[in-house]
């Protein structure tokens, strides 16, 4: 089979190992180099569904050296000044082997070890452009040139989406007074606010912030940065020093009504883009690749692949819808701040903390998917 990939990020590149794995001729369209692929500044959390698809690559053990793992999620309710947290043995006991409830990746690191797996792959052609000649030559086109997707775009593609009223900053903090194994997902009626190891003192700071806030935070200088900082710590927490500039983007939501067209298919954030809350997006996107490399695998479809765009599309739309609702539903919560919503949420923290059978229900979703 014949497949074109357009887009050669973290997720239109592990596609193309994944169906390169599977048997299929792949040609990449990318038209930026490697060196502008890999000199991205982001981070994200790795779940165990991704471990697992990387393990089935032979890509995880290469990886390996790059992660931190955590052994602690704690999740903190400022409004409602409650904590709980998802520990190792939340887990599925395939899943609590691994020591860790999640891992944290840096761009680069994650970039660099995926493109220099493509480099020994025969079955995959790189091509520098975005532009794909003549699809007539491709039994499938895949779509994983991401939110602002130029095929989605001319193909006219309907999606649901709309702009959070929120700016997401991310900065590179040294913290005292935090174990290296443990990460925070603090949530206040500003929105979200994660905080992920990188390795000893060093932490990603994740924070989630209203427009008008976010706008006034772009002006400050870092000390001040770092007293905005620690008033949002958990207490014992103290920030000690920005290592890099901290860097704003806005958070926007993508979700295709569809994720294929005739014999194009979305994957990654052509299809689907979510509130970074709960570091799902990468995963979410991953899980996208292992479904469509586990249709394009079955015997039948490789001689009837007009079949596989809908059978993806299908699969893929319950996952994709629960963890898009939950994330969304995380955010509105967080900032939810009217006392009419305060017993429920301390009703949610109060089950949370004492069941583990829901702590492992809920951890497993965001982990697993469904």
């Amino acid at each position: 089979m014949n497949i074109a990939i357009v887009g050669s990020g973290l997720t239109g590149s592990l596609a193309a190992i994944s169906l390169a794995s599977a048997g299929c001729r792949v040609d990449l369209y990318e038209r930026l180099s490697d060196q502008e692929l890999v000199n991205r500044d982001r981070t994200y959390a790795i779940t165990h569904s991704s471990r697992k698809i990387l393990i089935n690559l032979g890509i995880w053990s290469h990886l390996q050296t790059h992660l931190v793992p955590f052994q602690y999620l704690n999740v903190i309710d400022y409004e409602l000044n409650k904590k709980f947290r998802f520990l190792v043995n939340d887990l599925d006991i395939s899943d609590q082997k691994y020591s860790a409830v999640g891992w944290i990746v840096e761009h680069k690191n994650i970039m660099d070890t995926i493109l220099e797996f493509i480099a020994k792959i025969e079955n995959i052609n790189k091509i520098p452009t975005s532009v794909i000649p003549n699809t007539n030559n491709y039994d499938l086109i895949v779509a994983a040139d991401g939110s602002n997707s130029a095929i989605k775009k001319k193909l006219k593609t309907p999606s649901f989406n709309f702009n959070y009223d929120q700016i997401c900053i991310t900065a590179r903090v040294l913290l005292r007074g935090v174990d290296s194994n443990e990460a925070f997902e603090i949530l206040n009626s500003e929105g979200p606010f994660a905080v992920l190891p990188l390795g000893g003192d060093l932490f990603q700071i994740i924070c989630s912030q209203s427009i008008a806030k976010g706008t006034h935070n772009k002006t400050l200088s870092k000390s001040l940065f770092l007293d905005y900082i620690s008033t949002i710590l958990p207490y014992g927490i103290e920030p000690d020093t920005i290592i890099d500039d901290p860097t704003y983007f806005p958070i926007n939501f993508v979700f295709n009504y569809s994720f294929f067209s005739g014999k194009y298919i979305y994957i990654g954030e052509s299809a689907h883009k979510i509130h970074p809350v709960a570091g799902q997006g990468l995963n979410l996107c991953w899980r996208d690749v292992k479904c469509l490399s586990n249709i394009v695998s079955i015997p039948f479809l490789k001689n009837n692949y007009s079949f596989i765009p809908f059978l993806y599309s299908f699969s893929r739309f319950f996952d994709v819808l629960l963890i898009s609702i939950l994330t969304d539903s995380l955010v509105r919560y967080s900032r939810s701040n009217f006392n009419i919503f305060m017993v429920p949420r301390s009703l949610t923290f109060f089950i949370l903390k004492k069941s583990k059978i829901i702590r492992r229900y809920i951890l497993n979703l965001m982990t697993n998917g469904v």
